[in-house]
């Protein structure tokens, strides 16, 4: 797991949409793809339920969407008071 992937996961649980996760991520749909998919077997839990491009977090997502926020919130933080 990497720092990245986790941005990416937060940007799609809040969009529920690859296509436009990945436009405002700079990055292609099937790398987002690959990412997710690959974050989802690091952590041996399904994060989305697919529809297609669209998305919902399934409650595993929930859970981690919610540490994901916070961490990256405290990481963000930390970044701006180092500035």
């Amino acid at each position: 797991m990497n720092l990245s992937q986790i941005y990416y996961f937060r940007k799609l649980a809040e969009l529920q949409h690859y296509t436009q996760a990945a436009q405002e991520l700079y990055i292609t749909q099937p790398a987002l793809s690959n990412s997710i998919s690959h974050l989802e077997k690091e952590l041996g839990i399904p994060l989305f339920e697919r529809d297609g491009r669209t998305v919902k977090l399934t409650r595993y997502g929930k859970e981690f969407y919610e540490y994901t926020v916070e961490s990256l919130n405290a990481l963000e933080k930390g970044v701006a008071l180092a500035r």
